[in-house]
């Protein structure tokens, strides 16, 4: 009785001392390891997502605008925070390039990276359509999404400078 006593308490040690890390869940649905820092959280105005839908906002264009002061005044805002890597200035779309938004320590976080499309809709350019899109790797693995606070932020600028004049 005695010898099986001791072995159910040293399993029990034993046990107790092999636990899995404790483990978060992020508003993106992934889950983080504290005691993996390798794993941390992307930041929280990430939403992961695989519908594109959720990710466009669209911008009444003012009217006197030609086509050519609507492509300045879209590429003049979005370079004013992103590098813009593609221009169609006949077909009304830029594109930023991907980029590292996310610093912690002062370091960018290369895990986390935006961009942002940009699109005039329609044969007047009336409308501007703006995508954002967000990956937040792990690992081999990547999350889909898009960044609401740097969405928001593009919407405004570009709404400021191209929008209808309330």
């Amino acid at each position: 009785m005695r010898i099986s006593t001791i072995l159910l308490v040293g399993a029990l040690v034993a046990c107790s001392k092999s636990k899995p890390p404790v483990t978060t869940p992020t508003p993106g649905g992934a889950r983080t390891s504290k005691a993996d820092p390798a794993h941390a959280a992307p930041p929280p105005s990430f939403v992961r997502t695989t519908a594109e839908a959720p990710a466009t906002r669209t911008i009444d264009v003012r009217e006197g605008l030609s086509h050519q002061q609507a492509m300045r005044g879209l590429t003049d805002a979005l370079s004013q925070r992103y590098e813009v890597d593609v221009v169609d200035p006949r077909a009304g779309f830029a594109m930023t390039t991907w980029q590292a938004s996310l610093v912690r320590e002062g370091t960018p976080d290369l895990r986390y990276r935006t961009r942002f499309t940009a699109r005039f809709t329609g044969d007047d350019w009336r409308s501007l359509q703006v995508q954002s899109e967000a990956r937040w790797s792990r690992g081999e693995e990547a999350d889909v999404g898009y960044d609401l606070a740097q969405l928001d932020s593009v919407t405004s600028d570009l709404r400021a400078r191209l929008g209808k004049k309330p």
